[in-house]
């Protein structure tokens, strides 16, 4: 249940404006330092679950996203209302509430409009978000919250108080009390880590993080097994003083630990199914990663599904990822991209409508990748089947992504810029095409030669740049106009020797427009 305990729970109602606050409000508050409690995935369920009752316990401030669709249903005291109970569930806990009027709301000025046991309501200090915002309105609620973030050089006891507390003062009690056994741990975690001294003076020394851990493994003990796990990462690395790298010996200490360290049974099963320092053996490797899951470890769940989709267990991935969906964003987006190659079928079929749903919740986390808005603007691309296509929406998801650095999405948005898919911007193609060809992208340098050999951007000099590029990672296009231009010394100095051998390589690849060229050298 740690993964519940939260400073802030963030209380919505499951539309359209309520989610995209909510989902961009908890991204701020956690850059700065907060914990929050976001989990769209938890309203899903056909009862109030006990998940969501631990975290409104947990929590020390309940932020309630109030839309106007959420106060009419408020209003209305609906048999099934999420929002109501979660509310109901703050108040008697006596979390500290704080509504956020959305653009348009205002709290009801007759109490008597509401139902008899939300009157207390119209009572609380709300905030109003102005309209136009374009940024979650942090500076107004920071002197609401009863939570403090995190500042880079304290912790603090997240759980239990807001008190600020300091390393160096954690670091002398540790020493004091070196013969407890958890201080122990606490004091090679600092040493390990590099957390002891100031934000400018902090240094990892290995070697005393050794000698602490040394006399930890000495005793069969919960904490002596987690020590194991430290020395299992210090052998990985090489920082073992005195001692070779060594993933045999890395191995060998998670392997002790992995009984209660969810974290050390998923790293052997890593190491296993790398071959590192063992022999390969599929069943214990699958043991390993179960093990894992089993003492609550989640990254596990992945680490099992993606080894699972590795050789070819597509249906077993699909039900690990449905059980990480409301704790890794990224379980969203392997089940969308499970759907869209269709491989939960046999023979395979897509599933593009199902591609897209889990692409979109991906998003709505607020934590994806890039990749997720390229893989989106894909399937309105090319669609399969009665999906319809839609380039609109592709480009929209393509720029999200290309503008985030994805470098697919740079080519792909250059070419619906370049062929005009829903407008044509010469200028905004080579934009994205250079984005893209900075990244490697060979296809991109190709369109490049292309669009500097024949639009009003013509320059000769760049095109060739761009045409060896390509030719030189192995485009067949490329490969042809890098020819071409060495040809009739476009952009360069003519050299019929190179020219023939990239249209014989061009040809070689299947491009039979190179033969023409070739037989002038036979004549």
């Amino acid at each position: 249940m740690e993964e519940l305990k939260k400073d802030i729970f963030i209380s919505y109602k499951d539309d359209v404006e309520g989610h995209s606050f909510a989902a961009r409000l908890c991204a701020d508050l956690e850059k700065i330092g907060y914990t929050v409690y976001f989990n769209p995935n938890e309203q899903r369920a056909g009862f109030f679950p006990e998940r969501l009752q631990m975290a409104l316990k947990y929590c020390r401030d309940f932020l309630l996203i109030m839309t106007q669709s959420c106060l009419d249903q408020l209003k209305r005291h609906e048999k099934i209302d999420w929002v109501r109970e979660e509310l109901l569930i703050a108040k008697s806990e006596s979390k500290n509430i704080i509504p956020l009027l959305l653009p348009g709301v205002a709290m009801p000025k007759d109490k008597e409009e509401m139902p008899e046991d939300l009157r207390f309501l119209p009572d609380l200090d709300a905030i109003m978000i102005s309209e136009p915002y374009d940024r979650s309105p942090l500076e107004s609620l920071f002197d609401f919250f009863k939570s403090k973030p995190s500042p880079k050089d304290v912790h603090r006891d997240t759980y239990n108080s807001s008190e600020i507390r300091s390393v160096d003062e954690d670091f002398k009690n540790a020493l004091n009390n070196s013969s407890n056994e958890q201080a122990l741990l606490e004091l090679a975690n600092l040493y390990y880590f590099g957390i002891i001294g100031d934000q400018q003076g902090c240094q990892r020394d290995f070697h005393k993080a050794a000698q602490v851990l040394d006399e930890l493994v000495k005793n069969d003990s919960e904490f002596g097994c987690f020590a194991n796990s430290i020395i299992a990462e210090m052998y990985y690395h090489g920082v073992m003083p005195r001692k070779a790298q060594s993933y045999a010996l890395s191995l060998s200490y998670h392997e002790k630990a992995k009984t209660i360290s969810g974290f050390s049974a998923r790293e052997a099963a890593y190491l296993k199914s790398r071959g590192c320092g063992c022999e390969f053996d599929y069943d214990s490797i699958v043991d390993y990663y179960t093990n894992a899951i089993e003492t609550g470890d989640t990254v596990a769940v992945i680490g099992l599904a993606k080894f699972y989709m590795k050789y070819g267990k597509y249906k077993e991935a699909a039900e690990l990822y449905h059980k990480a969906r409301n704790i890794l964003p990224d379980a969203e987006f392997q089940l969308g991209m499970l759907y869209r190659d269709g491989l939960l079928e046999n023979p395979p079929k897509p599933d593009f409508y199902k591609a897209a749903f889990y692409f979109q919740h991906a998003i709505s986390s607020g934590k994806c990748d890039p990749e997720v808005y390229h893989q989106l603007g894909r399937l309105y691309f090319t669609p399969v089947g009665d999906f319809e296509k839609d380039f609109a929406l592709a480009e929209k998801y393509f720029k999200i992504a290309a503008d985030k650095g994805n470098r697919k999405a740079q080519y792909k948005l250059g070419l619906m810029y370049e062929y005009g898919y829903v407008q044509s911007d010469i200028e905004k193609a080579i934009h994205y095409h250079t984005l893209a060809a900075a990244q490697g992208d060979a296809k991109s340098a190709y369109h490049l030669a292309m669009l500097y050999s024949n639009s009003e951007h013509k320059n000769f000099q760049e095109a060739f740049k761009y045409a060896e590029f390509s030719a030189k990672k192995g485009v067949m296009e490329g490969e042809f106009l890098f020819a071409i231009f060495l040809f009739y010394g476009r952009g360069c100095i003519a050299d019929e020797e190179k020219a023939f051998k990239y249209f014989t390589r061009a040809y070689e690849h299947g491009m039979f427009a190179a033969k023409v060229y070739l037989d002038k050298f036979n004549n």
